[in-house]
């Protein structure tokens, strides 16, 4: 059983990405020492330094761009530049956060849930492992991780297409850009931006959206265990096959029950398997066996309490600026957007119509899952009273009191702690992007008359 439920790193794919994006250190684990250790830590502050030359050079270069044709009347230039300063800006935010801000509390989080996370539910008449969340975490991360790459990548296809040397962000330059080896040399340096912009957001995000899922997980692990709690008490007492026959029938209405869990799959132990698995040295007293099983349970839910209030103090000041600066991105990028298709461009059009999905899906994703969070976190009583507790009501009584009392008490993300992150956020945002978007072209349509 141990080698079949090996524990894992649960970061592993998310991690890379930080590598890519420089948000976090390529040694942060130790794992190397002497002359190697030195050497990668030395590659990783140059590469570091590199990015926050390509990022920082490219905002700077976009702010001159709009001061010099600030007076020049063409709004849809003026916002197009606007825009790519706000998202390379943030770029260069979100690795300072993650790399030196914050590193020590982002090392520490996600080095506690791999360590103190469970991989599989206590003994009983069914069980869950951590399969399903993982599965899920790999398909999300992957998916939302290519899709910004392909986007962003998309940029520099529009100079390809056009065979004209233009560049993929029409920013202001002091030197003539289409010199030779200069060309080629800016041509890199924007091709660099465009894969760090993509790796900055989708490995903030992704590192969110991982984490929720595993959240999950956990959460669904707990409600397993606390649902086969008595059964785990059962075979600690050595109860015989027909007292387990017994309870597994008085539990079997509850397991009828759909929507369960979020991610993990349940999956049955048959009853000759459970009577093998016993321990040897049983114990004698039920109530003492229900009390080792109960604080089993206990644990797993303070783990769970324990690593959301690590997450809530990472993100909750990232998540604040975030919904302005998706409010922003959202009106910006569906008014260059609307322009463009005036003007007939397709590629561009298909461009930022990725842009204005991805930013809308970035959005969802960290609204969504702290929905989700919010939810679990309201269940833990729910998944107690789907254990047949009426077959040993005087024993569990006050057990089952105290751990409702205490479960009541839902935990919720938020956003700089000043409003809380769920979908109806979500709706709000959306609503407020679009009423600047309304004003945008409005100013627009005026400035043409």
């Amino acid at each position: 059983m141990d080698e079949k439920w090996k524990r894992r790193d649960l970061f592993g794919f998310i991690r890379a990405t930080m590598w890519v994006a420089s948000m976090y250190p390529w040694n942060a684990d130790n794992q190397r020492t002497g002359f190697l250790k030195y050497s990668i830590e030395f590659l990783d502050v140059c590469f570091e330094i590199f990015n926050y030359f390509v990022c920082g050079h490219i905002a700077i270069l976009y702010i001159c761009t709009i001061l010099i044709n600030y007076d020049k009347g063409d709004l849809e230039f003026i916002v197009n530049c606007f825009l790519q300063t706000i998202i390379y800006i943030w770029a260069i935010f979100m690795k300072l956060y993650f790399r030196r801000f914050q590193s020590k509390l982002l090392h520490e989080t996600i080095s506690f849930m791999n360590e103190k996370h469970q991989i599989r539910s206590a003994r009983g008449f069914t069980y869950v492992t951590m399969k399903g969340p993982m599965r899920y975490t790999n398909i999300w991360a992957k998916s939302l991780i290519y899709s910004c790459q392909v986007a962003a990548l998309f940029w520099l296809a529009l100079p390809i297409a056009y065979r004209d040397k233009s560049l993929p962000l029409a920013c202001w330059y002091p030197i003539d850009h289409k010199q030779p080896i200069v060309y080629e040399v800016i041509f890199f340096l924007q091709g660099m931006g465009q894969i760090q912009i993509s790796a900055a957001f989708t490995a903030a995000s992704g590192l969110y959206m991982v984490i929720g899922i595993l959240i999950s997980g956990q959460y669904d692990i707990l409600f397993c265990s606390l649902k086969n709690v008595l059964a785990t008490s059962y075979l600690e007492v050595g109860a015989t096959l027909t007292e387990l026959r017994k309870l597994q029938e008085a539990q079997s209405v509850a397991d009828a029950e759909l929507n369960q869990y979020s991610y993990a799959i349940e999956e049955r132990t048959p009853l000759e398997e459970l009577i093998r698995e016993r321990d040897a040295n049983n114990i004698t007293d039920f109530s003492a066996s229900f009390n080792r099983a109960f604080k089993s349970c206990i644990a797993q839910h303070r783990f769970i309490i324990a690593a959301l209030r690590k997450i809530e103090r990472f993100f909750n000041p990232i998540w604040l600026c975030k919904t302005g600066e998706v409010t922003f991105l959202v009106c910006l990028v569906a008014f260059v957007w609307t322009k463009s298709t005036s003007a007939n461009s397709f590629i561009r059009m298909v461009i930022l119509g990725q842009y204005l999905v991805l930013v809308l899906f970035e959005m969802f994703v960290i609204c969504y899952f702290a929905e989700l969070v919010y939810q679990n976190s309201q269940r833990c009583g729910d998944a107690l009273w789907r254990s047949p507790w009426q077959l040993c009501m005087r024993q569990v009584r006050s057990h089952y009191l105290f751990f409702i009392m205490n479960g009541q008490k839902h935990f919720q993300l938020t956003a700089g702690k000043i409003y809380n992150l769920n979908v109806e956020r979500f709706r709000s945002i959306i609503t407020t992007a679009f009423s600047v978007l309304t004003l945008l072209r409005k100013m627009d349509a005026r400035g043409n008359l």
